[in-house]
């Protein structure tokens, strides 16, 4: 069975990237949150990007904060750019998680 969603990483000098697409669902979010954490032992810094997305909900969202609050805890840096349809930005917008997925 081939998995719904996709991330691609990269690691130089401490500093990750990280590009999630596909569906950011909780069908998927265990195996998205196992990935991760193993990617992001100890980052110097992280920089995400959300792009290609089929269906997104508040799990994705939540992974998003941690990822970002954890940054704050340890102090790293972690930029964040998310690129979704106009359909996806509404529903995001509308129930009320657009500021999680913004850089600060």
């Amino acid at each position: 069975m081939t998995d719904s969603y996709k991330i691609a990483h990269t690691e130089k000098n401490g500093e990750v990237n990280l590009v999630f697409s596909g569906q950011l669902t909780i069908n998927n979010i265990e195996k998205i949150a196992a990935e991760v954490k193993e990617i992001l032992e100890k980052p110097a810094a992280v920089n995400i990007q959300v792009k290609e997305v089929e269906n997104l909900d508040l799990t994705f969202v939540q992974l998003i904060y941690s990822i970002k609050n954890s940054g704050k805890k340890n102090n790293f840096k972690v930029t964040l750019s998310v690129s979704l349809s106009e359909e996806l930005n509404s529903l995001v917008a509308n129930a009320g998680f657009d500021s999680f997925l913004t850089e600060n």
